[in-house]
């Protein structure tokens, strides 16, 4: 049995088939863990979501950024973009069983046999992973309950709290978690997360005082093991991550970069070129 953890796929369903037969994927016996943003400006979301219910029983997925712009929309929170690439999946015949499986999905994911953590952003530095995992579980509590998913859905939009704090409760502490698990790229030395810049470099940011989230990371550590934390969203770092027991994913398939597999057992990754969607950022 193998471990594999796969970056962001926005629909990239060709690169998403590629990589799995080049890994030789085996559904019987290996697991894959996918760091969020299933879907959102890709080509293939609806192919690639399908793919992915296919292979439940041995998926782990964790809900990204992307994946919870879907869930507004679903929920009348937001309006579908030409850009996200979402009206297939709105109309599919299956949507009930998609929602059904997003719902599920955590916005934290631990293996306690191969110690691994996975989540779409990072894990906010002032959490350990004891911690992290309580907010992600109360989270998903919400998500399960219809008419606070609702409400929280309908007010996740906001670029506030901009840190963490014990008291805060409700939509305050909800929304945070959202923040922090599918968003934070950067923060300052308070631990102060910055919504502003989405591309910029490490070294930019460092210009303006803000820093990589995970510089200010102790150790990934749960019930006293050591974990490794794996992570996406983050394309401009070219999966490029300096601290031990973090690897980061995300490298920008849909905008021309490639889709990236980190195999847990034996520490090797593999990468399929894009075959080429959308211009990159400015």
């Amino acid at each position: 049995m193998s471990t594999y953890c796969i970056g962001d796929l926005h629909g990239c369903y060709d690169e998403f088939i590629k990589l799995l037969d080049l890994i030789k994927f085996d559904e019987k016996k290996d697991q894959l863990l996918l760091t969020g943003d299933l879907l959102g400006r890709g080509p293939k979301p609806i192919e690639t979501l399908n793919t992915i219910l296919e292979l439940k029983n041995c998926v782990h997925a964790v809900l990204g950024n992307h994946d919870l712009n879907f869930l507004a929309i679903c929920d009348g929170a937001s309006k579908s973009k030409p850009r996200d690439n979402l009206e297939v999946v709105l109309k599919a015949p299956n949507l009930g069983e998609i929602l059904d499986f997003y719902y599920a999905c955590p916005l934290l994911y631990l293996d306690d046999d191969s110690h691994l953590a996975l989540c779409h952003a990072g894990v906010y530095p002032a959490w350990d992973l004891g911690q992290a995992m309580k907010i992600s579980k109360e989270v998903s509590k919400v998500l399960k309950d219809p008419l606070r998913r609702s409400i929280l859905l309908h007010n996740m939009y906001k670029d506030n709290p901009v840190c963490y704090q014990e008291q805060d409760q409700g939509l305050k502490r909800w929304r945070f978690a959202f923040n922090a698990f599918t968003r934070m790229r950067l923060c300052d030395k308070h631990l102060n997360l910055d919504y502003g810049h989405s591309s910029t470099t490490v070294d930019n940011a460092a210009k303006e005082n803000l820093f990589p989230w995970f510089d200010f990371c102790n150790e990934p550590r749960y019930k006293k093991k050591v974990y490794t934390l794996v992570f996406g969203h983050w394309a401009a770092l070219n999966a490029k991550c300096s601290r031990q027991n973090m690897i980061a994913l995300d490298t920008g398939c849909v905008w021309g970069g490639s889709l990236t597999c980190w195999c847990a057992d034996n520490n090797k990754t593999c990468r399929v070129k894009s075959l080429g969607h959308l211009k990159p950022k400015a």
